[in-house]
Parts: C-alpha cells; sequence; structure tokens
C-alpha cells in the first residue's frame, strides 16, 4: 500500500506523507455507495455514512491516489471560517441559518481535533488560533468590519477579537502591523498525514479504494472509469462526485466548477534564535487584511509555510502537473514572505508546489443530494475545505441515510450556484476577477486609498 508514486509533486507535505498505491477498480465490483474522490470531501463522506449506518458498503475511487489534489497540497488550516461572509449565507437563506452553520463549523474544528486525538493520528495538529494582521490603516478597516459583521449575528470576543499593534507582536512580529483580529477556532496541522490517518481509520472500517480509475461519466446507479483494462461500468445504489477542483475534467459538469491554483513554499527549520525573533509560539495560523488570499503556518517542524493565491486560471479548465510549479508565482509568494518576515533574509526556501482548488460561480460551497437519481455532490470550498469538507460530508451522509429529516437543513445543502461561463468568457471573467484583486492590493499600497472603480467592478463579476 505504500509503493512510491512517481508523479506526487515536490512538496514539504509530500515529504512526510504515504504513497498509496491501491489497485483499479474492476467490473466485478459492486457497492452501496461510490465515492469518487479520495480526498477529504470524500474521506470524511465515508466517514460520516459509516456513523450513521455502519452495514454500508463503501468504495472510494480516485484517478490517482488519496490525497493527491488539494487536499494533500494546501496550507494546512483546518479553520472555521468560510469563503462566503455571515451576511452572504444569510442573503441565501436568512440569519438563523448563516449562524447554524457558522456554528456548524465551529464545532467541526474541535470534533476534528478529537478524532486526530482519539485515533492516534500524527499530523502535527495544535490549535493555537488564527491571527489576519493588518499592515496598513485600510487593511486595519476591513479586519474591523469583519469583526463588526460578526458582532451583528450575535458572536462576541470568544469568536473573534481585535488586537493592537502591540498585542499582535506579542503573538507574531509582523513588519509594518497596524493591528489583527484573532479567533481561537482554528488549528494548524499536517494536511497529507491527516489524510493518511483518515485512509488508514476507513481501512479498519472495510471502505474499499481504488487508484488510477478515472470517472468520466456518471449516472443514476451507475459510473464509468477508464482503467488500464479499458472502461469499466460500476454500478452502485448511490454516487457520490467529490472531485473538487478536477471536476471539470468531466464533460457534463465541465462548467459547475473552475479550478484556480493556489501555490506554496516552505523554509528550512528556523533555528531557535530565529523564532525569538518573530515569537510565533502558539503556532497560530496567519493571514493579512489584502485582497489577494496569503495563509501561513509554522510548522510542526519548525518551518514556516507559506502560500498565497491569484495565479492565472488555465484555459478550458485545464489542471496538469506542469502546472504544480511556477517560478514566477513562487518568486512573488518568496518576496512576500522575507517582506512579512525579515528576520528570516537568509533562510533557504526547500520546498515550491502548488495545486487546483474548487471554485462555485458564486463562491458559495454547497452539499447537494438527489434523492431521484441517488447522486450527490459537495464541495466549493475555495481552499477553505479541511474543516468545511467535515460539515458537507455530515449533510451529505445524513441526507444519504436518511437521518435528521425533521431537522432544518444547513444553507449549503442543495444550494444551486450559476454554472460558470462557456470559454472563452470563463477565461477572460477569472483572469480579470484576479488582476482586479491584484490591482486593488497595489493601489492601497501606492495610495493608501481603495479602488472604488475596482471595487466595484468586482462587486459586479464576483456575485
Amino acid at each position: 500500500m505504500e509503493k512510491a508514486f512517481a508523479q506526487w509533486p515536490r512538496s514539504l507535505w509530500a515529504d512526510n506523507s504515504l504513497k498509496w498505491d491501491f489497485p483499479e477498480i474492476e467490473l466485478s465490483n459492486s457497492f452501496d455507495v461510490v465515492i469518487v474522490g479520495a480526498g477529504y470531501s470524500g474521506l470524511w463522506t465515508a466517514h460520516h455514512l459509516l456513523n450513521f449506518n455502519p452495514s454500508l458498503s463503501v468504495a472510494i475511487l480516485d484517478a490517482r491516489q488519496p490525497g493527491f489534489g488539494a487536499s494533500g497540497r494546501n496550507g494546512g488550516w483546518c479553520s472555521a471560517f468560510s469563503p462566503m461572509s455571515l451576511e452572504a449565507v444569510a442573503s441565501q437563506s436568512d440569519r438563523q441559518g448563516a449562524i447554524e452553520l457558522q456554528n456548524a463549523l465551529v464545532a467541526s474544528v474541535d470534533e476534528i481535533g478529537s478524532y486526530v486525538a482519539n485515533s492516534g493520528i500524527d499530523c502535527g495538529w495544535h490549535k493555537g488560533g488564527t491571527l489576519s494582521f493588518a499592515s496598513s490603516q485600510l487593511q486595519l478597516q476591513r479586519i474591523k468590519e469583519t469583526i463588526e459583521m460578526s458582532r451583528a449575528f450575535g458572536y462576541d470576543d470568544s469568536f473573534m477579537t481585535y488586537l493592537t499593534s502591540d498585542q499582535a507582536e506579542n503573538r507574531v512580529r509582523i513588519r509594518g502591523s497596524h493591528g489583527a483580529s484573532y479567533s481561537p477556532h482554528c488549528a494548524a496541522l499536517h494536511p497529507a498525514q491527516l489524510i493518511d490517518g483518515l485512509v488508514n481509520q476507513l481501512l479498519t472500517r472495510n471502505v474499499q479504494f481504488f487508484g488510477s480509475s478515472q470517472v468520466t461519466d456518471i449516472n443514476p446507479h451507475q459510473i464509468l472509469a477508464n482503467t488500464s483494462h479499458g472502461t469499466i461500468s460500476i454500478d452502485t445504489k448511490w454516487i457520490v462526485r467529490a472531485t473538487e477542483g478536477f471536476t471539470a475534467r468531466m464533460k457534463q459538469y465541465r462548467r459547475d466548477v473552475a479550478p484556480l491554483y493556489s501555490y506554496m513554499i516552505a523554509t528550512e527549520p528556523l533555528s531557535d534564535s530565529q523564532w525569538r525573533d518573530i515569537g510565533w509560539t502558539n503556532r497560530e495560523t496567519v493571514s493579512d487584511g489584502r485582497n489577494l488570499v496569503i495563509y501561513v503556518q509554522r510548522t510542526s517542524d519548525g518551518r514556516i509555510a507559506y502560500g498565497g493565491r491569484g495565479a492565472p486560471y488555465k484555459f478550458a479548465s485545464r489542471i496538469g502537473s506542469n502546472f504544480d510549479n511556477n517560478p514566477k508565482i513562487h518568486s512573488l509568494i518568496e518576496k512576500s514572505m522575507r517582506e512579512m518576515f525579515p528576520s528570516i533574509d537568509d533562510v533557504a526556501v526547500t520546498h515550491r508546489w502548488g495545486g487546483a482548488l474548487g471554485v462555485h460561480r458564486d463562491w458559495f460551497a454547497s452539499a447537494k443530494v438527489d434523492h431521484t437519481t441517488h447522486i450527490a455532490s459537495l464541495g466549493g470550498y475555495v481552499g477553505d475545505g479541511v474543516a468545511f469538507s467535515y460539515v458537507a460530508a455530515r449533510e451529505v451522509a445524513r441526507n444519504i441515510v436518511g437521518e435528521g429529516q425533521h431537522e432544518r437543513p444547513l444553507p449549503i445543502v442543495n444550494h444551486v450556484s450559476p454554472r460558470w461561463e462557456p470559454e472563452p468568457f470563463r477565461y477572460v471573467g477569472i483572469n480579470s476577477i484576479l488582476r482586479l484583486t491584484e490591482r486593488a492590493d497595489e493601489t492601497e499600497r501606492l495610495t493608501g486609498r481603495k479602488n472604488r472603480f475596482v471595487n466595484w467592478l468586482l462587486g459586479r463579476l464576483i456575485p
């Protein structure tokens, strides 16, 4: 089960994780539930299904192997936050629905932490919370507005609080900090090792895994998968599509999810004196108030892992290992890291990698279950998937087995996002959004003011 997998990208997480080699699926196989995709969405769905009904026969298929996609390449945050603001969720449901989804995400961090501890999964788990720094007055204003919005929904300092520049510096010393927000509801972890732990736990529960089996079509009670022996047809009672950024590879779903690339770097381990200069003793995850997202953690072995988004979207939603490394983007990420932490100017960057995450047209995650076709799907976390996938997977599993029928569903359940535009409009539109976001940050950095036209245009392009 642990043979080296030659196509795995060069990443810090891949250096210290298992390289699975599960067999291809065969024609004779039949199951109660077949899950397409062996990332967090698929693994958590199997976990919850068996919690609700241990007698189910469950199989997980992947075109590669478990954790090959974004689940094994992300920033290693298990966060209670989502790509949708509380206001955005409330506008799609109501105020109480937004609160219930947020509460479920908060609870999920502790539930996953308990699962990690009780299962003996060694994945560098540490719940130190998360800090979002402001490097300008405009960023500080945005951070305060976010805190004020949470107050409007009834959340107090135990959910998110404001730190002055001195208070923030006592946690992590960031160059040019004007202050920060802090929330305790986030943990840092090694994402690929959590994948390994989940796979091992599911194997003990008789979940069958199949690799190198690329699903091409999903129809009621039947999937078609390409293997080295040709196209295989598999019959099943239920199908769960958990393909995230790889969804566009299936023609029938090509415009449902857009894959956007995110890139990361990791340093060599820092010395004790370098950590004393930076502080960061509680391993909080770190971001800041810019428009283009960055995400940073102090790893359990004393490195800085630093990631960022904003890489161009590939025409026709292409994904490939040739996109996993981007020297230009990686150089910009390294430059940003050294500006944030000037005391590590001589520290070597030892790892560079990337991967695609899944984005719906309205930036809204979903958990869909169709009892007519017996086809379910989940995803669209825009990079916030470690905890969000746990919540979405539980909603999918609950609906499949008929649990909690009298409970109010979370707002993500059966949410329908608009489809992405056909090419070339999708290519032009997504890359325009990325470039406008970059321009907004540049304007703020140079002038200290918002680019009102750019912000208005972004509001028109993103629902």
